[in-house]
């Protein structure tokens, strides 16, 4: 089970926002089974684009980038504390 933090740029704007995985771990992000692409898409939904050189990936259907900015592994209980102040929802 892991976190990933995501970096939004909505132009002038920059903030964090976060999702959970029950499947995989920070080792299968750090190995490169699980793709920064993939993450994005399955939150954001559509296609994204991947600027040249950078992590960052643009969002057509929110004209914005977004990256991943970090993944951590997390405990089942570290869950129920980070759904119970609403960073994330199980």
């Amino acid at each position: 089970m892991f976190l990933v933090a995501y970096k939004i740029h909505d132009g002038e704007h920059e903030y964090h926002e976060y999702s959970w995985y029950a499947m995989g771990t920070r080792s299968d992000y750090d190995a490169g089974v699980i793709k920064d692409k993939i993450l994005i898409e399955e939150v954001y939904g559509g296609e994204v684009e991947q600027e040249e050189g950078t992590n960052k990936y643009f969002s057509k259907d929110w004209d914005t980038f977004i990256q991943v900015y970090s993944v951590q592994d997390i405990t089942p209980k570290e869950l129920d504390v980070l759904d119970k102040f609403g960073v994330v929802y199980k």
